[in-house]
């Protein structure tokens, strides 16, 4: 039962969840149970003993049901009932503001389909008028330069060779995975390149290209080296962007190279719809990665191959509320994807495949759930256009692709949301990218232009001028279902923007995630001037399992050198009471259960002063009973640090740009400072952004039953030098003044005097002028 009672939304993903408030209506209903216990009942009404039923549906196969139509505003109960089970009655409120996404069932979206092709995106009467129109002229030139270029390339590429043990050689695996991932994924990215090109441009001679490409992987074995069971990547290039070539260049293949075509497609979905079905309920107890991909690319096959495979009714029926409803697994309605900004980037672009094409189609936007103007939103906030580091999660290099396909994923939610508030944004990234590498030896991959971009609506026009939106944006921002928060300073200008991001996520330390609960980022006038270390060189590898997984590359806490606990759904994080005010911002990273076999509490403390451009973080350690430790402060950077034992300070430099530390503990302690991995990345290509990285521990001395660690952060920029900042010891007290602030932290547990009276739970006092904070069991409050 405690597998339904975790707070990790993978362990209990019931939806909705007690005295919730979905924000889209009609929410998704998804229950745990028994396989054998199908089929089930599902049972909505308006009262808890379910006598005044608003919808009740049974014969439900999957523990996962999808409402056609809207709810009334107001509060439902909720159950399910299998063979031999049922379970618990849920309370949930629908308001009056959530968004309304009705979803027709799947025989209408088939009756909507055109018969003839292309129909994804377009219709035949709508591409018939492609090649003449005047607003396309700029995409016709740069579609028809693409394909220009591949013509003159082979259209013909050999069957990929099985995989070598990953177990015997990791490093003969990788190599051979990877040029499999990229040569067959380039290959048929251009099939789809050469295809739109002839949609746009109607040149017959691009349109057959595409077709030999697409007739070449249709001799692929399907049950061979590239099943999807022994290698999945060369499968999801073929039924990644193989259905829109198809689509787009259907009338220039040859009768025989049709059927053979489809006969392909018809094998590759049976086989992902049988991994993806019959191996367990995706977003109930399927949460793989790739799943995410997968569940796409089966629903466009289905919709390009309607007519021509029997079995696309069934698998768009079954996929309906999984990319319609429970969609998506890895984020919440507040926009932030748990893998980070670079899986992110791509999983949700892959969505925009399905969700453009259903608007096309059948007029549902999906872009209407609150999740993707939220999650515009968390990229502007997270993911800086000068940023030279993306954390967190796999793949952290600033690549001219990245940038470019980042700025089309946000201009699509800006243009189908629509959400005009993001083209500043999107704007940005394009300028950026232009000065962005690009990414040896697999750029290839990003052919041509994103052809849910080219066919979204207009760019909106910006509204009349909304007072709220022309209020000053806070200084802090919180995405607390996948545990992400950013502080930012100035949006508009890289020089006097210091972003400090931070994680502490739900998610826990699974998947492209790592064990790091209440890591940071730190950017400051262009530059990052502290991040995560190690670097992608792998999945599993020896260097991303041995260091980018463990703790101790990441900038949080190690007790004893022990890390957080690794590759575990148990191990998670959440952010607590976060706060602002005029003068300061402050969050909680609650990551108890990270470090639950050593400590009862392990809890960061981020606050900002925002005058003084500074940040003081503080660790809360309460060891497990009878247990002690010591609480090591761990940093990583692309300079070397410069640490001062006796003042304890320490400083890191980078091209006119340097953080400034100061540790609050002046009892026995010392510095360590190291440069490299343990063990170190193996690259397969060249790759000028895998800098040396250096390495900075505080360790006070001794071991503790309990120990609270602050550090002060202060930025310097060019024109902008570091807050001043002077601490010292005061009995059990911490003391320092940052520029106009006084600080006072308790050093050990809690409880400290304020105004001649014990205040139990007090861990720290914040005093700048005539205003006072404390920061105790509910987070920052001002004093009176």
């Amino acid at each position: 039962m405690q597998s339904t009672r975790h707070p990790h939304p993978h362990l209990d993903p019931r939806q909705p969840r007690q005295d919730s408030h979905p924000q889209t209506n009609p929410p998704v209903f998804a229950w745990k149970a028994p396989p054998e216990a199908a089929p089930f009942e599902l049972v909505v009404a308006r009262d808890a003993g379910l006598r005044d039923v608003v919808l009740r549906q049974d014969g439900c196969l999957d523990p996962l049901v999808l409402p056609e139509r809207a709810l009334q505003p107001g509060v439902y109960h909720w159950t399910w009932r299998g063979q031999g089970c049922e379970g618990e009655v849920f309370r949930f409120t629908v308001e009056a503001t959530a968004a309304v996404v009705e979803v027709p069932p799947v025989r209408d979206w088939l009756a909507a389909l055109p018969s003839a092709h292309p129909r994804l995106y377009v219709t035949p009467d709508q591409a018939a008028g492609l090649p003449g129109d005047p607003l396309l002229e700029a995409a016709r030139r740069q579609a028809a330069d693409c394909a220009g270029e591949l013509l003159g390339s082979s259209h013909d590429l050999a069957e990929p060779p099985y995989l070598p043990d990953r177990r015997q050689d990791y490093g003969a695996f990788i190599r051979a995975f990877g040029s499999i991932m990229w040569e067959s994924r380039a290959f048929v990215a251009g099939a789809q390149a050469l295809a739109l090109a002839h949609l746009l441009t109607g040149r017959e001679d691009f349109g057959r290209a595409a077709c030999r490409r697409l007739d070449a992987i249709a001799h692929w074995d399907p049950e061979g080296s590239t099943h999807l069971a022994h290698n999945d990547e060369p499968h999801m290039s073929v039924i990644w962007n193989g259905p829109a070539a198809c689509d787009w260049a259907w009338d220039c293949f040859t009768d025989e190279e049709r059927a053979r075509v489809i006969a392909q497609f018809r094998r590759r979905g049976e086989i992902t719809f049988e991994h993806m079905h019959g191996r367990g309920a995706y977003g109930i107890t399927r949460f793989d990665s790739h799943a995410g991909r997968e569940i796409v690319f089966l629903a466009l096959l289905s919709w390009v191959f309607h007519g021509h495979i029997p079995e696309t009714e069934r698998w768009l029926t079954w996929l309906r509320p999984v990319l319609c409803g429970i969609w998506p697994v890895w984020a919440g309605d507040d926009g932030a994807w748990a893998e980070g900004p670079s899986y992110g980037q791509a999983y949700v672009t892959i969505m925009q495949m399905f969700a453009t094409a259903l608007k096309r189609t059948t007029g549902v936007n999906l872009y209407r759930r609150p999740f993707w103007r939220a999650h515009g939103e968390w990229r502007r906030w997270c993911l800086p256009p000068y940023a030279e580091w993306i954390g967190f999660g796999d793949h952290t290099e600033r690549w001219r692709s990245g940038w470019i396909a980042n700025a089309d994923l946000v201009e699509v939610i800006a243009r189908e949301a629509p959400a005009p508030e993001l083209l500043p944004y999107v704007a940005q990234l394009r300028r950026e990218a232009c000065t962005c590498e690009p990414r040896p030896g697999v750029d290839a991959e990003a052919l041509g232009i994103t052809p849910q971009l080219l066919l979204a609506a207009p760019p909106p026009a910006a509204g009349a001028a909304d007072p709220a939106a022309a209020a000053p944006e806070p200084s802090l921002r919180v995405f607390p279902a996948a545990g992400w928060a950013a502080f930012r300073t100035d949006f508009a200008s890289p020089e006097r923007d210091i972003a400090l991001i931070f994680r502490s996520s739900p998610f826990g330390s699974i998947s492209h995630s790592h064990a790091n609960h209440n890591d940071i980022v730190l950017h400051a006038g262009g530059r990052v001037l502290a991040m995560p270390s190690g670097y992608y060189d792998g999945y599993g590898s020896n260097h991303h399992a041995n260091w980018v997984w463990h703790t101790r590359s990441h900038n949080c806490l190690t007790l004893s050198e022990a890390g957080q606990i690794m590759r575990s759904p148990a191990a998670v994080g959440r952010l607590e009471a976060p706060w602002e005010d005029d003068r300061m911002a402050y969050v909680c990273g609650q990551a108890d259960a990270a470090y639950a076999d050593r400590a009862r509490r392990c809890r960061r403390h981020v606050v900002f002063l925002k005058a003084e451009r500074a940040f003081v973080m503080i660790d809360e350690f309460v060891g497990a009973p009878g247990m002690v430790s010591t609480p090591q402060w761990n940093l990583h950077a692309w300079a070397p640090f410069a640490a001062d034992e006796a003042a304890r300070a320490f400083v890191t430099r980078r091209e006119g740009c340097a953080l400034h530390g100061h540790v609050l503990y002046h009892h026995n302690g010392f510095f360590s400072l190291s440069e490299g991995w343990d063990p170190p990345p193996q690259a397969r290509h060249p790759n000028p952004q895998w800098r040396p990285q250096y390495h900075l521990r505080f360790s006070p001395g001794g071991l503790f039953p309990a120990l609270n660690l602050a550090v002060v952060l202060c930025p310097e920029t060019p024109g902008a030098p570091a807050t001043t900042v002077s601490a010292a010891a005061a009995g059990a007290l911490e003391t320092a003044t940052v520029g106009r602030w006084r600080l006072r932290l308790r050093r050990e547990g809690r409880g400290m005097d304020l105004d001649g009276a014990a205040q139990p739970e007090l861990l720290a006092v914040f005093e700048d002028g005539d205003r006072r904070y404390a920061l105790g069991a509910h987070g920052m409050t001002i004093l009176g």
